[in-house]
């Protein structure tokens, strides 16, 4: 095979891929532009917030029961099978009259969750082992990118059109997606399936993470001592400590709880939830600082808009951050990258916590700091990847995705815990009342003691590349990718 026809598959399998992705994160990200639509038109702001809830619970199950299906059966065929879920689900809720109907929608349209993991065991399926870390960190760079422009272009398809149409958009790129695998990714094997394979694993294990889930997701509207709250969180978790005990004594578990005990697995996951738990919570803090009034001491007063503008140069740097980490790894290891990004991190945030009244000053700030958060999190699933067997591939980045999604939640109260300042005490101004300095200062120290700690974690985690070799090398045409 010439260098051209080489290049030629390789860009054939990272747009297919990077079509999959962008579906997966307009699923989500779109649909936050059209909530207050959405409330206008079915009065009943509770119901409107089921329609994010019930895509999250779904994606959630879909990431790591899906990612293993895909491992069982053939990844393409199971990628295939998500996005047509996806674009039927897409169908259901634009053409729905009743807030059920989209809810309905959202949950079909959840099973994209799995897009992702998917991904990543593509990649090692058809990707030289040394060429695979740079696929995977640009995968996952594209994905924080493309989720802050869903919200942008939801926002356009609101303002020229109705919210029905951000739902019809991503049924359209369900039809590229699907298109663009089909015909650019080469179909992946299916092994024969194993009788002895325990389902009761994923029988109990969606139930408890959606209960867990939803738990967490709900506790600020509910409240944290709530009967409901507490009854979800205790009843999902006695249902995954069933789970894991069902698949411990499992001779062929349907999810390989074994595999989370894996020194850099649990390491790179134990890093991904402290991340999720405190940086990934940046644009919930900045969002507030940026656009609360300078009368109340704290803040820049800018518009929504502008916020959103300043923001957005964080977001976007994962471009570049993404690749980065894939580089290091594959050149040295992924202790390298996870260390690096958590110390741009903790030097970020502390520019930032020190000085965070110019507006310049704040978007450079926030650009290194999206620089720092890209390479630790695309450092993840590279550095998973690296270490489990090809077979178990997608099946554990899909638990990594639920690991980082249940400490995102947990995440989201405590920041905003930190913030709520005594009423004695809070900024206030007409009805509204603001965190104080000492507040923000609770943030910035929580953040800062977080990104100390991923640099700690990526200091313990083994440093060898490629960990898992065995069955690594593709054995198909993409081989040759380099």
């Amino acid at each position: 095979m010439n260098s051209f026809s080489v290049s030629a598959h390789a860009w054939k399998l990272m747009l297919a891929l990077l079509a999959a992705e962008i579906l997966s994160a307009f699923e989500l990200s779109m649909l936050y532009a059209a909530l207050r639509s959405m409330i206008g038109d079915f009065g009943n702001p509770t119901a409107v917030g089921w329609v994010m809830t019930s895509f999250l619970l779904a994606s959630a199950v879909s990431a790591a029961i899906c990612g293993r299906l895909g491992d069982m059966f053939g990844r393409q065929r199971v990628l295939l099978v998500v996005i047509v879920f996806s674009i039927a689900g897409s169908l259901v809720a634009g053409f729905a009259t009743t807030i059920g109907m989209v809810v309905l929608g959202r949950v079909i349209q959840g099973t994209a969750g799995a897009i992702f993991p998917l991904c990543i065991g593509l990649v090692r399926e058809n990707v030289r082992a040394e060429s695979a870390p740079v696929f995977i960190g640009t995968l996952a760079a594209t994905l924080t990118v493309t989720m802050g422009l869903g919200t942008l272009v939801g926002g356009v398809i609101i303002d020229y059109l109705n919210w029905h149409w951000i739902f019809f958009a991503g049924a359209i790129s369900g039809v590229v997606a699907l298109f663009a695998i089909t015909f650019w990714l080469p179909a992946s094997p299916r092994k024969p399936y194993d009788r002895r394979t325990n389902l009761l694993g994923g029988v109990l294990f969606a139930p408890g993470i959606v209960a867990v889930l939803l738990g967490i997701s709900k506790a600020t509207s509910w409240g944290w001592s709530d009967p409901k709250t507490l009854g979800c969180i205790a009843g999902g978790a006695a249902l995954l400590a069933a789970w894991i005990i069902s698949e411990l004594r499992a001779e062929s578990p349907l999810l390989d709880v074994r595999l989370l005990a894996n020194r850099r697995v649990l390491l790179v996951n134990l890093g991904s939830a402290v991340l999720g738990i405190t940086s990934f919570q940046s644009l919930q803090i900045w969002s507030i600082l940026l656009q609360q009034p300078p009368s109340t001491g704290m803040g820049l007063g800018i518009s929504a808009t502008l916020a959103g503008a300043v923001l957005f140069p964080q977001t976007l740097i994962a471009l570049i951050g993404g690749p980065c980490a894939g580089w290091l790894i594959a050149r040295y290891s992924g202790r390298i990258s996870m260390a690096l990004g958590a110390g741009v991190m903790v030097l970020a945030w502390t520019a930032l916590a020190l000085k965070h009244d110019e507006l310049l000053f704040i978007v450079v700030g926030l650009t290194v700091l999206g620089f720092g958060i890209s390479m630790f999190y695309s450092s993840v699933p590279i550095v998973i990847a690296q270490s489990v067997p090809i077979e178990r591939t997608s099946e554990t980045s899909g638990m990594m995705i639920v690991i980082r999604s249940t400490a995102m939640g947990i995440g989201a109260q405590v920041v905003a815990s930190l913030l709520h300042t005594a009423p004695g005490h809070a900024a206030v101004t007409g009805v509204a009342s603001y965190p104080d300095q000492a507040a923000y200062f609770r943030v910035f120290f929580y953040v800062i003691a977080g990104s100390l700690l991923m640099i700690l974690i990526a200091v313990l985690l083994p440093g060898a590349r490629n960990v898992v070799t065995a069955a690594a090398a593709p054995s198909k045409v993409m081989s040759g990718v380099h």
